[in-house]
């Protein structure tokens, strides 16, 4: 039986807040196997809670790869929901030695349905702090 290779894949998020510095690094390095999908490298990160827990239960994520954003995480869904094909391996989703391979970036308390929907259309995303109308 045949392995596959291992990759090391750098992962880094937005801080939530000042204390949120003190506590974890937001700069981590993950292994892999070069053939897991980006869905079971977003469900391993998720399962090591990475992710900072917000405070209410609800906070919304984009992950970008390669600067790309590939799907959107929500602390109140049990699942991402995936801007491409969430069986696309890794290896074809990241550049694993770029400094940042995967992103999230914290959308802060914004409704996660209307996120994935403005990224999936290609429309423009609601200020994250909700300074909009």
């Amino acid at each position: 039986m045949r392995t596959s290779k291992r990759l090391a894949v750098n992962v880094e998020r937005d801080s939530v807040g000042a204390g949120d510095d003190i506590f974890a690094p937001h700069a981590k390095r993950f292994a892999f196997q070069a053939r897991d999908t980006l869905a079971d490298v977003l469900s391993a990160i998720l399962v090591a809670g990475y992710l900072a827990k917000i405070a209410g239960g609800k906070a919304t994520w984009i992950v970008e790869a390669a600067g790309k954003p590939v799907a959107v995480v929500a602390q109140q869904w049990g699942a991402p929901k995936f801007l491409i094909d969430q069986t696309s391996l890794v290896t074809d989703c990241v550049t694993p030695e770029a400094p940042r391979a995967l992103f999230f970036r914290y959308w802060c308390q914004l409704d996660p349905a209307v996120v994935f929907q403005c990224l999936r259309l290609g429309q423009p995303l609601p200020d994250r702090y909700g300074r909009d109308e």
